[in-house]
């Protein structure tokens, strides 16, 4: 996904697309659904460009405590800089830094879209954030249905210390 530099004034541009997913090369994610929904605002401020995204898709999962399919939309955020300022360029080592030459027509945004959709993507997915997961001992989903395991053999060692109680 390319963004002419040609059309762009001084000041914010706001941009809306939906593309599919083998724009970015993600069209084999297992979880994923095939349309991402992204807003691109790009503020020229010479000699840089600062794009802000926001990147919304939704997919269906399992739950990382019980393991039921569930369906979420998800939404991420990246900001970048592209920048044909040399120097501005040694003094930050942060990635969200790109060299744009001087003479640049276009700003490929496809990487740095495709890393916003990764983001976008939890490393812990919840069906519900009260989600109480699966029993260890039994495998009972203990958000619907109480634990059915035995309850443990008291301790004999501590008995002497329970008459005191």
């Amino acid at each position: 996904m390319k963004i002419s530099l040609a059309s762009l004034s001084e000041g914010l541009h706001t941009f809306n697309f939906v593309e599919k997913l083998a724009e970015f090369g993600l069209e084999n994610h297992p979880n994923l659904y095939d349309e991402v929904e992204i807003q691109v605002d790009i503020e020229k401020r010479s000699p840089q460009y600062v794009l802000k995204s926001l990147v919304q898709i939704s997919g269906r999962f399992a739950c990382d405590r019980c393991t039921r399919e569930f369906e979420k939309r998800l939404s991420g955020e990246g900001r970048v800089i592209f920048s044909s300022d040399e120097a501005m360029l040694e003094m930050s080592e942060a990635d969200e830094i790109h060299y744009l030459a001087p003479d640049a027509k276009e700003i490929d945004i496809t990487p740095d879209l495709r890393d916003t959709i990764l983001l976008a993507i939890p490393m812990k997915l919840l069906c519900s954030e009260e989600c109480r997961g699966l029993c260890a001992g039994c495998g009972a989903d203990l958000s619907i249905e109480s634990c059915r395991c035995a309850a443990p053999p008291a301790d004999t060692r501590w008995e002497a210390l329970h008459k005191l109680l």
